[in-house]
């Protein structure tokens, strides 16, 4: 019975350790121990505590995520910036264009997100619009009007050849395409990246020094 109880008492302390992770260590170890030493001081008073002794107890103490919530409003601690949605902006702006609305779903949640500034925002939002896929289109466009300018023209190369000139011109014009439409939102993906690792660490600290 005894093993029973310590276990069940465990569990209930792990969740609660979990569910207090973005609390200032300081505080969480302090809250945990005051819960542990509650729940020791009930299971005292039994002696012969059942398993359903254990679970009412713990259930008198309080659900974990419902105590970590009051601790981060006494404290005054905002709860640590760990939703899905920030990662999945990220990813939905550089390869959602794929799908039919992933890169405006994208948008979507870049611009409800308090993780980055506006100034983030514009250049997640404008910086090559529909992401990879918008860069291989305008690749593509590029690709067709640099063959347009390649049209029947008299010259003295072979046939189906483009003159030296507008050949030399047209490469140059497509090695800065490639660069700006397909680095530019890989290198986007990685600032907004980084953005949110900064946001999130700022929150961390900030919840540190209150």
């Amino acid at each position: 019975m005894n093993g029973t109880r310590h276990r069940e008492v465990g569990e209930y302390l792990r969740r609660l350790q979990r569910s207090m992770g973005d609390l200032p260590a300081q505080r969480r170890d302090e809250i945990l121990a005051e819960i542990e030493e509650h729940i020791s001081e009930d299971l005292a008073e039994r002696p012969a505590a059942t398993d359903a002794d254990v679970r009412n107890v713990l259930e008198r103490v309080g659900d974990p995520g419902d105590i970590a919530a009051e601790a981060r409003e006494r404290f005054g601690i905002k709860p640590a910036r760990r939703s899905w949605t920030d990662p999945a902006a990220v990813i939905l702006l550089l390869i959602g264009g794929f799908t039919i609305i992933g890169w405006f779903v994208g948008v979507v949640l870049l611009w409800i997100s308090d993780a980055w500034n506006t100034r983030d925002k514009i250049i997640g939002t404008l910086v090559v619009p529909g992401g990879l896929a918008g860069a291989l289109g305008v690749g593509l466009a590029s690709s067709g009007v640099r063959e347009a300018s390649c049209g029947p023209v008299e010259t003295t190369v072979a046939p189906g050849a483009c003159a030296t000139v507008p050949s030399n011109f047209g490469n140059v014009v497509g090695l800065i395409l490639a660069v700006l439409v397909v680095i530019a939102p890989i290198a986007t993906a990685v600032y907004l990246s980084l953005r949110l690792r900064q946001a999130r660490l700022a929150s961390l600290i900030e919840g540190e020094e209150q």
